[in-house]
């Protein structure tokens, strides 16, 4: 019984852990995200055409492969050529992103005219959604807050069934 309880008492410190460092995590990334979000929701836009778009698998030495939405065109102004990295801000890819890049893709079909919205400090730095939900960042960020609260919680509880543990 003994040996039982330790396992499971390592088990639970390893997923505190984890969720603590999840925690961590998204309450550094999830601002700054939001910051890229509120921020793109101002630039200006410029009218486009798309002549490429296709799901690109990447791969490196150092992580496991990746998918992202190749999307280039060129400005209906201009003739200046643009590539968008990033459809939207406020997206965390999960996995390898493959379903993602493939909807981007269907979404974005050559020869479809859209909104460039880009950055006057770096007109390079472009999305084609300026505007999107915030919903998944602030659920991102209150579970984040929830995982790191959670030590405390458990604490809390213990404490209140071992009261004579932590006299």
């Amino acid at each position: 019984m003994n040996a039982i309880k330790q396992i499971l008492g390592k088990l639970l410190g390893y997923v505190l852990l984890a969720g603590i460092l999840f925690g961590l995590f998204t309450i550094v990334a999830v601002p700054i995200e939001m910051g890229k979000m509120a921020t793109a929701e101002k630039w200006p836009s410029r009218k486009g055409l798309i002549t490429k778009s296709f799901a690109d698998r990447r791969s490196s030495t150092r992580r496991a492969p990746w998918w992202r939405a190749e999307i280039c065109g060129t400005y209906k102004d201009s003739e200046e050529t643009f590539c968008v990295r990033r459809v939207r801000y406020g997206d965390f890819r999960f996995g390898s992103g493959e379903a993602e890049a493939h909807e981007a893709v269907a979404k974005y079909p050559v020869g479809r005219e859209v909104d460039i919205y880009y950055s006057p400090s770096n007109p390079k730095e472009t999305v084609l959604e300026a505007r999107t939900s915030w919903n998944t960042m602030a659920s991102l960020l209150g579970l984040g807050i929830g995982f790191l609260l959670l030590p405390l919680l458990l604490w809390l509880f213990r404490r209140q069934l071992e009261p004579k543990r932590y006299k």
